[in-house]
């Protein structure tokens, strides 16, 4: 069980990520504890050296290996067989990875959906409406289980049956933000919960910037919903871009700080995501999977007036008005009186929801089929 001599060194005071990656260049973590010579490791200072030799007559492997097993973490290291291979491949590799939940779905094929963390009404409807098209295609959500968009795409793809990925800014046995407690457990068991930092770190500021690279390493693309123009999903983006994956961004109105970070990024030559479908359909052929087109959820006896509702609801979410001066445009006639009934219909009929006063249609599809 070569798991346990990595969590071994991981322990050992003195010994950070970087020494960590370069004495696996001179044998694995196994290998050094079991070995009585002294290993020629001209980047270690005394200090580590006493601290190793001390740490294999102090620290029992085989108790603290169990210890970390009753609690249902799992290890892999980098160069085991069962360390991801997306992270093998990014210039950065974390040296040792700590997970809960299911281990077989690291190297899934796998979307990260990242944003602001003080998301708009239309930034948590995009968040919901990716979760739920990534679970229906068996597509895993990676993300950061923060704050606003991350933690509500993970939310709709877990309620939609799918499964993700939570990547934490702390140790795996810390819920961070506490908030989000729900998200946690059901991530161990719908999903996994995935750190390079021991069990039980804090939360830190400087954890944050550095676990974004495994974000995008686990990940096959990027896809960024709402970004300030400083914002730590950018962090997300270089990463991502150092490791060779795409980058796609939600365009947002460019009155609006929340999405500045998004415009910026399409402009300087990122994807732009103008519909759900479109996104789907070129993403789909990357990730090497089939997509079928969900069936509609919309009655094909809906009248008209209705259809036409609903193609003015398409990612955006819409208030009344600019619902009734699109509708107008085809059915002259129409009233805001009737329009509101037949909003009221379709809502009942469950096609239609309203949040904060912004309607929007749950299926985000085009609505004349």
């Amino acid at each position: 069980m070569d798991e346990m001599y990595y969590y071994w060194l991981h322990n050992i005071e003195g010994i950070g990520k970087k020494t960590f990656q370069k004495i696996l260049k001179y044998m694995t973590p196994r290998e050094l504890y079991e070995s009585n010579e002294e290993k020629p490791f001209p980047f270690l200072t005394e200090a580590q050296k006493q601290n190793i030799k001390m740490s294999k007559v102090k620290w029992d492997v085989t108790r603290e290996w169990e210890r970390l097993q009753r609690r249902k973490i799992e290890v892999t290291g980098l160069g085991q067989e069962s360390y991801p291979d997306k992270l093998s491949q990014i210039p950065d590799p974390a040296p040792i990875l700590y997970y809960k939940g299911k281990k077989d779905i690291l190297d899934k094929p796998s979307v990260a959906v990242i944003g602001a963390r003080g998301c708009s009404n239309y930034g948590s409807l995009v968040a919901k409406e990716l979760g739920r098209q990534l679970a229906s295609m068996g597509i895993i959500v990676v993300s950061g289980m923060a704050r606003g968009v991350d933690s509500i795409c993970q939310y709709s793809c877990l309620e939609h049956g799918g499964e993700s990925i939570g990547v934490l800014g702390s140790g795996v046995e810390v819920c961070y933000p506490p908030e989000n407690r729900f998200l946690y457990e059901r991530l161990q068991k719908q999903g996994a919960l995935v750190s390079e930092n021991l069990p039980f770190t804090k939360p830190g500021p400087g954890l944050f910037p550095l676990r974004n690279r495994i974000i995008s390493g686990l990940a096959d693309i990027v896809v960024v919903v709402e970004a300030r123009e400083k914002s730590g999903s950018l962090i997300t983006v270089d990463t991502a871009l150092e490791q060779g994956k795409e980058v796609y961004a939600i365009p947002g109105r460019i009155t609006d700080s929340v999405s500045k970070g998004c415009n910026r990024l399409i402009k300087q030559g990122a994807g732009i995501i103008f519909s759900m479908e479109d996104f789907l359909e070129e993403i789909c052929p990357m990730l090497q999977k089939s997509y079928k087109n969900e069936k509609s959820i919309l009655n094909p006896n809906l009248s008209e007036e209705e259809k036409s509702i609903l193609r003015a609801l398409d990612v955006s979410y819409k208030t009344i008005e600019e619902i009734y001066n699109l509708v107008k445009k085809e059915f002259p006639t129409m009233t805001i009186i009737y329009l509101m009934e037949l909003m009221l219909e379709l809502q009942m009929k469950q096609i239609v929801k309203e949040e904060s006063g912004y309607y929007y249609c749950k299926s985000l599809r085009d609505c004349s089929k």
